[in-house]
């Protein structure tokens, strides 16, 4: 009997230990994983799971309780194991339709697909360590937005002289580009297509711009702005920059400011405060809507972006 109890202990301490072992790297839930990544500015990995899903089972036995993949899930990076059976909002919200699937949400609010399906340890460990690198990498690139003030950031002539010059003809011109005066110049002249691609803060020149939805932009070159005319909707800032979080709330069309903002789904979004920026990165699906009827002399606040 003695013999049997103590082999049972040994059993039970090996089983502990394995679990132990196994969720060292990862959060305790959602809530935490978050919590962490915006404290140390770290991206945010979501691994869904399902109890009746064979592959998800075999990550479990066969993945997760290694070594290397715990101390990779816990450089860099805060990962959480969501089950979809008892987290099925938080599915929803990132579009897991189907387990195993790891997502990643960067801190500008950048949410990427990275796996569907199983993966091996060697694959799941480099995996991981490009999300590590990425957000690191992402991490430096993200200066703090210059305030007007900042010498050789402020794009010039100001924004009252632009509103007075005539606007830029295009070829490419589409049907939403304006033709009228605009009242806003964009982004504060920042041009938006090397702050949508390269995540930098180029000042515009004030003799290429382009008016969009009564919106003046300026861009770095020409190229720059061959590229915005062939998808604008893209480059531009959605709502009009409006603040998304304000619009569905309130239904006031508030301006935000690019020195609150976050992409999501590779969209541009700007907000009146980090509170309400915040308060995005928490459910994005929530306030991402079409608002193609929304028009400039809607909106409240200041006459730039």
């Amino acid at each position: 009997m003695r013999s049997w109890l103590l082999a049972c202990g040994i059993l039970i301490s090996s089983l502990n230990a394995t679990c132990q072992a196994q969720h060292a790297g990862w959060q305790s839930d959602y809530g935490q994983a978050t919590a962490v990544a915006d404290k140390d500015g770290l991206p945010v990995l979501l691994h869904f799971h399902a109890w009746y899903c064979g592959p998800c089972q075999r990550m479990d036995r066969d993945v997760f309780p290694d070594d290397e993949v715990q101390r990779a899930l816990g450089n860099g990076l805060s990962a959480v194991q969501i089950d979809v059976t008892r987290e099925p909002e938080v599915a929803s919200q990132y579009g897991a339709s189907t387990v195993p699937r790891d997502v990643v949400v960067y801190q500008d609010g950048t949410v990427e697909t990275l796996n569907v399906g199983y993966m091996s340890k060697s694959s799941y460990v480099s995996m991981l360590r490009g999300i590590a690198a990425k957000g690191e990498t992402r991490r430096k690139q993200e200066v703090p937005v210059p305030k007007p003030a900042d010498p050789g950031r402020q794009p010039e002539p100001a924004p009252e002289q632009l509103v007075q010059k005539e606007p830029v003809a295009t070829e490419n011109t589409t049907p939403e580009l304006s033709k009228t005066e605009p009242a806003i110049l964009g982004l504060e002249g920042y041009c938006p297509v090397r702050l949508h691609d390269k995540r930098d803060w180029t000042p515009g020149l004030s003799s290429i711009t382009t008016d969009y939805r009564d919106i003046r932009y300026q861009f770095a070159s020409e190229a720059d702005r061959d590229i915005f005319l062939q998808n604008p909707a893209e480059y531009a800032p959605q709502d009009l920059g409006c603040d998304p979080v304000v619009l569905t709330s309130d239904s006031k069309a508030i301006t935000g400011s690019i020195r609150y903002g976050a992409f999501f789904d590779k969209r541009l979004y700007l907000f009146r405060s980090p509170e309400n920026r915040d308060q995005f990165k928490l459910n994005p699906l929530k306030y991402v809507h079409i608002r193609s009827a929304l028009k400039v002399d809607q909106m409240e606040g200041t006459r730039y972006q």
